[in-house]
């Protein structure tokens, strides 16, 4: 009688097929941050060497990662009824909600080359989509976006996130009898870090529609 197969050894990793989808798959459950060759490696339950025959590097593992979380993204796009100004602090909150769930997207989106196949087509939809809407030239159009949403990847990355402890001072700073400007600043409204984002991302949108509606836009 033949023999059975012999079962594999309990508690070893289950391999899985290495293709583009698993790795991205697989660094999207780790996060852009710990992605390495080794760690989805070990998500895969495979050796190095089969991630490196599917893939070049390191850089162009964490491109494939980032690619498909932004393909799985979508972002809003003005409204027919809506407002430049509303669109666009729309597109600043919709980054700083796409950076928070996914650690590391904000570094990929700020260097963008001509390898960023998808990312790159995306901002063209949404750079389009206000072209058309709000009858901008390519210039505009380009500059209102791109300014707007790196102003929030920053916002989002540095300033306003958990980390950020908005109030926690606030009293103390008000309350100090050798200061003459900041203590007069500080209000008893509480805006929150949402509250606070959308504060100062309409700063950099007033000034940004200024900026691309002036005369003098095209030649400066």
């Amino acid at each position: 009688m033949d023999q059975p197969a012999t079962s594999p050894e309990r508690g070893s990793p289950r391999k899985r097929r290495v293709t583009a989808e698993t790795m991205a798959e697989a660094g999207i459950a780790l996060t852009l941050p710990r992605v390495t060759v080794k760690s989805v490696a070990q998500s895969l339950g495979v050796s190095i060497v089969a991630i490196y025959n599917n893939i070049e590097d390191l850089c162009a593992l964490k491109a494939l990662v980032a690619e498909e979380i932004l393909r799985r993204w979508s972002p809003p796009l003005p409204a027919d009824d809506e407002s430049m100004h509303d669109a666009l602090l729309t597109l600043a909150s919709a980054m700083r909600e796409l950076v928070h769930s996914n650690p590391g997207i904000a570094e990929y989106l700020i260097g963008l080359t001509p390898s960023s196949i998808d990312a790159i087509r995306m901002a063209d939809v949404v750079q389009t989509r206000y072209r058309v809407r709000y009858d901008l030239t390519p210039k505009q159009a380009t500059w209102a976006v791109i300014t707007v949403v790196e102003h929030a990847l920053a916002l989002a990355e540095i300033v306003y996130n958990d980390a950020r402890r908005d109030r926690e001072y606030d009293d103390a700073i008000a309350a100090r009898t050798d200061l003459d400007t900041l203590p007069g600043a500080y209000d008893t409204i509480d805006r929150g870090p949402d509250g606070m984002f959308v504060w100062s991302m309409r700063t950099v949108v007033v000034g940004t529609l200024a900026l691309v509606q002036a005369p003098d836009f095209e030649q400066a």
